[in-house]
């Protein structure tokens, strides 16, 4: 990985906006499914005829655990699941600043075994 990639950078990349939540969410939401599209899953919520859909889930599957982050009523609430052959074993509702660090954490290790998810998180970082 670019040598100026390190956990302190992805996890601040990673927290910005996170003073309006709607807008951090979206912005997060766009920056993973951009740098790994394949293990990130956005909910969207909205009536049928809105326009607009904003984010109410981000889902990432990082081996076997799953981090979700849940927009419910203007609050976050992030959890982090052991899952085994589709199946979660354990749940833990963590504090946000504690998922963003131990996705960041998890990223950079696949980062180091993945030329794609490399180049996934430095266009992350980029944009």
């Amino acid at each position: 990985m670019a040598d100026d990639l390190s956990f302190d950078i992805l996890a601040a990349s990673l927290r910005q906006d996170g003073g309006d939540i709607l807008a951090f969410l979206e912005i997060l939401a766009k920056k993973l499914e951009g740098a790994i599209p394949n293990q990130t899953v956005v909910e969207r919520r909205g009536s049928l005829f809105s326009k607009s859909k904003p984010v109410s889930a981000i889902h990432v599957m990082l081996g076997d655990m799953k981090y979700s982050l849940l927009q419910n009523r203007g609050r976050l609430e992030a959890q982090r699941i052991k899952v085994v052959r589709d199946i979660a074993l354990k749940t833990e509702t963590i504090p946000v600043d504690q998922w963003v660090e131990k996705l960041s954490q998890e990223l950079l290790v696949l980062a180091s075994e993945s030329t794609a998810i490399r180049e996934g998180l430095e266009r992350f970082l980029l944009s």
